[in-house]
């Protein structure tokens, strides 16, 4: 059984410690990995450099009054786990998972924003900008949702809906004053009976920390990470659909591409530059290295264009795009880190890196990514400006 952390702590929306050479600041409860930083990184994310997006306080758990209630049409009566019952290995087979938890929020700044009216999509106001930072690799361990749910007696389920214990403000489309609701998603039975949809208690091997969910929190392999819900408390089973809550309502695609709003589920392979936004290299020789993953699917490939500016603008070098080197085998929705070689000149570049998975898919242009109101599921690939500099400015 994994150690537990103090049964109580004082309430803020962030706990751990978040230094900013690891972390990128983007509200009270969100906090972005520095994509820069990944370069001394090996498979997995260290959990005290994993990002964090918390809706509100985390709530105070005490472990040993804490229970998971199981409950709806779907189960005959009502059913509780306690933490001692969910981590005994006797009770429930342990299983651990090296996979992607992937915002889907993750990229939404780099969206373009509409124009004011006459256009009639209003600007996705009021939404974290987050950059390619809102992602990481670790080994999660819990038992199978699937185990849990049978254990209650769940039988023919078409849904659940997932109740964390946090409490977050939520608006409703009346615009009637906001209030607090419990933060909750719903998830087809198909993916929570998948043999990868976990109930996690534990992130590295380590207790799962409290930024992250403790006691537990769900995993759905390949799905977005607003579909996993933190600290836990509550499993609704139905025999029939159920509907969307209130907390769920701006996780849709909805816009001019999609004439009626789209639950996203899978994502797309995405990848990025291990450097800082405007970054600054001197010329010469130069490695490019980066990160590809998907959390859907496996990465097969890389390439690399980089564009200079001249007196007619933006023009690629005269290679175009050019394939990179995976320093290792890639991991079924996972990341692999890539390189290339780069003999530099002095002036401004923009570098772009696509990633394609095994599934046939490519990031495409960022003018070639379908537009949503609130942001989600942007895999464009990103024109990231850097300048190179002369040795002869060196003192």
């Amino acid at each position: 059984m994994p150690n537990k952390p103090p049964s109580s702590y004082v309430a803020k929306w962030v706990l751990g410690e978040t230094p900013s050479r690891y972390f990128i600041w983007r509200g009270p409860g969100s906090r972005e990995m520095n994509f820069a930083t990944t370069v001394d990184l090996a498979d997995v994310v260290p959990n005290d450099r994993f990002y964090i997006h918390n809706r509100a306080n985390p709530p105070s758990v005490d472990v040993s009054s804490w229970t998971l209630a199981v409950h709806g049409n779907a189960v005959g009566s009502p059913k509780t786990f306690t933490y001692d019952e969910l981590t005994d290995p006797a009770l429930f087979e342990p299983v651990t998972i090296r996979r992607v938890l992937d915002c889907g929020a993750n990229g939404r700044s780099f969206f373009p924003k509409f124009p004011a009216p006459p256009q009639s999509w209003p600007l996705p106001v009021g939404f974290t900008e987050w950059t390619y930072g809102t992602m990481g690799v670790a080994d999660w361990t819990g038992v199978r949702l699937r185990d849990v749910l049978a254990a209650a007696g769940a039988r023919d389920a078409c849904a659940i809906k997932l109740t964390g214990l946090d409490r977050i403000t939520v608006q409703n489309d009346d615009r009637s004053p906001p209030h607090k609701a419990a933060y909750e998603h719903v998830i087809p039975i198909e993916k929570a009976n998948a043999a990868d949809s976990l109930l996690v208690y534990a992130m590295n091997h380590e207790t799962l920390p409290v930024d992250h969910g403790y006691p537990l929190r769900a995993f759905f392999s390949g799905w977005g990470g607003n579909a996993m819900v933190k600290w836990l408390g509550a499993i609704e089973v139905s025999t029939t659909p159920i509907a969307v809550p209130i907390t769920q309502v701006n996780q849709v695609l909805t816009g001019p591409s999609y004439p009626e709003p789209v639950t996203p589920t899978a994502q797309n392979p995405k990848s990025a530059f291990e450097l800082g936004w405007n970054a600054t290299v001197m010329e010469g020789s130069v490695t490019l290295t980066g990160r590809a993953w998907s959390a859907n699917a496996t990465i097969t490939g890389v390439e690399v264009l980089i564009e200079r500016m001249g007196p007619g603008g933006w023009a690629p070098l005269s290679s175009g795009w050019l394939p990179a080197t995976l320093l290792s085998a890639p991991e079924p929705m996972g990341w692999v880190r890539f390189a290339i070689p780069w003999d530099a000149a002095a002036g401004a570049y923009r570098l772009s890196c696509r990633a394609s998975d095994d599934q046939g898919n490519t990031q495409p242009a960022p003018e070639d990514v379908p537009w949503n109101q609130h942001g989600l599921h942007y895999n464009g690939f990103v024109r990231h400006p850097v300048s190179v500099l002369p040795m002869s400015n060196m003192p």
